[in-house]
């Protein structure tokens, strides 16, 4: 049974189905509100119940003809950015020494840096506008389609691929700082940096 088609029975009063949802969403949302807000555990497990609480309150506007899993990560995304208001929190950062799983591995070959400057990799999204690390979080770490990512963050899906392309040129920026870049000769001998 996929998740739309269990939502439309806890819809029609089979509540106890709802535990299904939780069996399948609680780890995913753990995973991303932890990689989002880099809360210690006890806040994060307070937020997933805070979203999985919420969804279910909401359950009856969720309309089945569209991905429930979408719709779940927007509740989530949402009660993050209330929880950074309510905290002040203006920076999120990402776990340090995670293990590089599903997309993670492609973001590294994407941008060019290898395994091992995986910690590196981790420091570079910390430092991303929200508006690049939730896009680089949501396809990479949580394996969503641009159309997923669109429904969640409300924006056009054309958009979700522009923010990925410089999302990714940021984070290039950052591993790789000019002062770092070999210097080369310009024509008339000059040293010049590589951009």
């Amino acid at each position: 049974m996929n998740d739309e088609e269990i939502v439309i029975e806890v819809q029609s009063g089979k509540k106890e189905k709802y535990g299904d949802i939780i069996g399948r969403y609680q780890g995913k949302l753990y995973g991303y509100l932890k990689n989002l807000t880099n809360q210690k555990e006890e806040e994060v497990e307070d937020l997933v119940e805070e979203v999985l609480v919420t969804a279910y309150i909401n359950l009856q506007s969720f309309d089945s003809k569209k991905k429930f899993s979408s719709w779940i990560f927007r509740v989530a995304h949402n009660k993050a950015i209330d929880y950074f208001k309510k905290k002040k929190i203006k920076t999120i950062y990402i776990e340090d020494g995670e293990e590089i799983i599903g997309d993670k591995q492609k973001l590294l070959e994407e941008i060019e840096i290898e395994k091992e400057d995986f910690e590196k990799l981790n420091e570079a999204v910390e430092k991303l506008e929200l508006k690049y690390r939730e896009v680089i979080l949501l396809y990479y770490f949580e394996d969503k389609s641009y159309e997923e990512i669109s429904d969640i963050l409300h924006i056009p899906t054309n958009n979700v691929g522009v923010m990925l392309y410089r999302g990714k040129e940021k984070l290039k920026k950052i591993l790789n700082p000019p002062a770092l870049r070999a210097p080369s000769l310009d024509k008339e001998g000059f040293k010049t940096i590589s951009k």
